[in-house]
């Protein structure tokens, strides 16, 4: 637990707050609550009892028990259970409770979200062996994970709320299965040996575990060594099977795709480049930015022993101590989205970042440290360690390739001079990766340059997402208009040389997820990393030389060089700059540019509409005459063809700048 005193001296009103609600504490409560049913599939409306014997210190008039659901609030409430209500019997989340003595008893509904519901004894005492019945209507969560029915009791409407240790837990079980990910490397070499992963998720891009069918495997490259072309999953799998040295035999762009024998599941699938030799460089996929539960240490509405019941706090006051972390359940944790991301997605690299707030003090941020280095294989899976600096909207991703950086919280160090000034001092390697979120006409994030810190930057995240707030996408929000204070162009035009990656900012567990159906809301972009090896040391290279690029949840290959520059170069040059690129798809592609700046002006000098997943092609600028920075846009076919969304539900890809000085 984190030290009271600590929290106070950084945020008085949790001071003030701390002797006006009650402090929670477990004085070795032990809890004998059942529950039934025990498990339910995600997303499915449940009839649950909650049965709670009185033990023989009983429970007096006044007293009573109480109960928290994972509700949430906001564009992820449809994510949690329904809401707590006692008015509509008939109507989702109706809770109501009756006692086996006849006891009269009350039910009260409140929190910040509406979450906890509160049984309260009127009329006369409960001795042991008496009972409470509580019966809750309604949908459980479409997450899949163990959810602790967490609930505390009070002898006395005098005494504090008492948590209850040893909670029972219920299991949210996955739909069935929706989609199937073929997931290798981006890039190989002809004859080298590859792990294919073949995941099953369901709608809500939850891990298929109970998928038990058969697949078949198929390759564009007929002489593809793959010992095992069909399979049938087994409850070992748990919805991912890896098939071990896999070999392409041919080079150029190859697939492998994966096909239920009996089932239309949606299909999911990437390129591979396969060399001649070994490259130099290989395309790394990963997830900067999301957050987890650690920090709060998964308290929920029970808040931390040493501090007030956070949902009877004002929202601007819980923001103030609980924005950090889950900051819209509590429910998750870091370890399980790491494993997520890394076993479920199959992605090269992550970091957590959770938001510099109280809760996520010295012993916290040490704590998610921890998880980052125990989660880090070189050669596998690289770690980094991050979190998010979150002045007004100004948000920005401070991350680093060591451990034991300090956080310089939003409190103190309120502006990105401050921040980087601190930075300068603290002397520790660190790349501060601006977090874009509404087009605010009075935008700051791109008052003050700074291309020592701020290498990198989202392009894509939920924030662009029709996900965030159905049904649209706007993909190009943070892209187009060198006149909007919040858009790239606008930065590069003022002299930002910053690279571009996507990201998800993902609350729910499920960092690194795409919509693969429109069951999965919360999801957002993708970093690529251009690096020689999945190594932290190789791909903090890759990220502080800007040579990476963003998509938009999918694994988009893309090879943009210029005269042998890869993308976030800068050099000089006299003669004309000559393009070469390579670009493989997750769907047909519809369009691929090349887009340029100079004097003063931003313009498509490169066109072209592919026939297909893939475009390759050379291309030479016979107007360059005074300085000038490109980048490639590919845009691909509509995913939900046909489907009323006021704006595009195309994946795309940006590359990094490529900034050239005019040698005359």
């Amino acid at each position: 637990m984190h030290a009271a005193a600590k929290t106070y001296r950084r945020l008085s009103v949790v001071f003030f707050l701390a002797f006006h609600f009650l402090v929670i504490s477990s004085h070795g409560e032990t809890s004998s609550l059942s529950i039934k049913p025990k498990a339910a599939m995600a997303g499915s409306y449940q009839t649950i009892e909650l049965e709670f014997p009185v033990d023989k210190k009983g429970i007096q008039p006044t007293g009573g028990i109480r109960f928290e659901l994972p509700v949430a609030y906001g564009e992820t409430e449809h994510y949690f259970w329904s809401k707590p209500q006692v008015v509509n019997s008939q109507g989702l989340g109706y809770v109501s409770a009756t006692t086996s003595n006849g006891a009269e008893v009350s039910l009260k509904i409140y929190g910040l979200s509406g979450g906890i519901f509160e049984c309260t004894i009127l009329d006369k005492p409960l001795k042991k062996g008496d009972k409470i019945f509580v019966q809750y209507k309604g949908l459980v969560q479409t997450l899949s994970w163990d959810v602790e029915v967490r609930h505390a009791i009070r002898r006395t409407g005098d005494e504090q709320w008492k948590r209850i240790s040893n909670s029972p837990y219920f299991k949210i079980i996955p739909e069935q299965a929706h989609t199937i990910i073929a997931s290798m490397p981006a890039d190989v070499a002809i004859g080298e040996a590859f792990d294919l992963a073949i995941v099953l998720i369901d709608k809500y891009g939850n891990r298929a575990d109970n998928y038990r069918g058969s697949i078949d495997l198929k390759s564009t490259d007929p002489k593809a060594e793959i010992k095992k072309r069909q399979y049938t999953f087994t409850e070992k799998d748990k919805g991912v099977h890896v098939f071990k040295n896999v070999r392409f035999l041919s080079n150029g762009f190859q697939k492998i795709w994966a096909q239920d024998a009996r089932s239309p599941l949606k299909e999911s699938w990437h390129h591979a480049f396969v060399w001649e030799t070994p490259p130099k460089f290989r395309r790394y996929f990963g997830e900067t930015h999301f957050h987890t539960g650690t920090g709060t240490n998964h308290a929920g509405f029970f808040a931390l022993e040493d501090q007030a019941d956070v949902n009877e706090l004002t929202l601007e006051d819980f923001q103030k101590l609980n924005a950090g972390g889950d900051h819209r359940a509590n429910f998750t944790n870091a370890r399980d989205s790491y494993a997520y991301v890394r076993d479920v997605m199959r992605l090269d690299f992550a970091s957590s970042s959770e938001h510099d707030v109280t809760l996520f003090d010295d012993a916290a941020w040490k704590e998610s440290q921890q998880i980052t280095t125990d989660f880090n294989n070189p050669g596998h899976f690289t770690t980094f360690y991050a979190y998010e600096w979150t002045p007004g909207f100004n948000h920005h991703i401070v991350i680093h390739d060591k451990p034991n950086a300090k956080i310089f919280y939003r409190e103190k160090t309120k502006t990105l001079t401050q921040l980087w000034e601190a930075l300068d001092k603290q002397g520790k390697p660190a790349i501060t990766i601006p977090h874009l979120t509404w087009q605010f006409e009075d935008h700051i994030a791109w008052e003050d340059i700074n291309n020592k810190y701020r290498r990198i930057g989202e392009i894509y995240s939920l924030w662009n997402s029709r996900f965030l707030t159905l049904p649209d996408d706007q993909p190009q929000r943070f892209e187009l208009g060198p006149e909007n204070r919040w858009s790239y162009q606008y930065a590069w035009a003022m002299g930002h040389k910053v690279g571009l990656i996507g990201s998800t900012d993902n609350h729910l567990g499920h960092p690194g997820a795409n919509n693969y159906s429109i069951y999965t809301h919360h999801t957002g972009g993708l970093a690529a990393v251009i690096a020689s090896a999945n190594k932290r040391e190789d791909l903090w290279d890759g990220m502080h030389e800007r040579r990476t690029y963003a998509t938009t949840g999918t694994r988009i290959y893309v090879d943009f060089k210029i005269d042998g520059h890869e993308m976030g170069t800068e050099f000089e040059l006299r003669s004309n700059p000559i393009f070469s690129a390579k670009i493989a798809g997750t769907n047909d592609l519809k369009k691929v540019e090349i887009v340029k700046y100079s004097n003063d002006c931003y313009k498509t000098i490169y066109e072209m509409e592919p026939d297909g997943p893939i475009a390759q092609f050379n291309y030479t600028d016979l107007e360059f005459s005074s300085d000038s920075f490109y980048y490639l846009r590919v845009t691909q076919m509509e995913e939900y063809p046909g489907r009323p969304y006021s704006h595009s539900t195309s994946e795309m890809a940006w590359s990094s700048p490529i900034w050239i000085d005019y040698k005359n």
